[in-house]
């Protein structure tokens, strides 16, 4: 399936995870029933679902840390998005 989630298919992914987990993608629309890849209920999980997303504006804090480390690491946005945990990388 393509498109965007709906409520529903958010509410089965969220449960399914709280239940058993998450790591095993390849599992979870088979387990789940969702008409969906395993790779897409991955990125729903990390990028929009799990608990303790930072989203909106970046503190001060931020903003000085992603300045310092891209002075350190260049364009690499994944591997500076790892110093920020509660962000994602995209």
């Amino acid at each position: 399936k393509k498109g965007p989630w709906t409520p529903e298919e958010d509410i089965i992914l969220v449960s399914y995870i709280q239940e058993h987990g998450p790591g095993n993608w390849r599992s979870v629309p088979t387990n789940t029933g969702l008409r969906r890849c395993s790779k897409s209920c991955r990125l729903r999980w990390t990028n929009y679902l799990r608990p303790g997303i930072k989203r909106g504006n970046f503190t001060e804090h931020e903003e000085k840390m992603i300045v310092h480390l891209q002075a350190l690491l260049g364009n690499r946005w994944a591997a500076i998005a790892s110093y920020l945990p509660e962000r994602t990388d995209n």
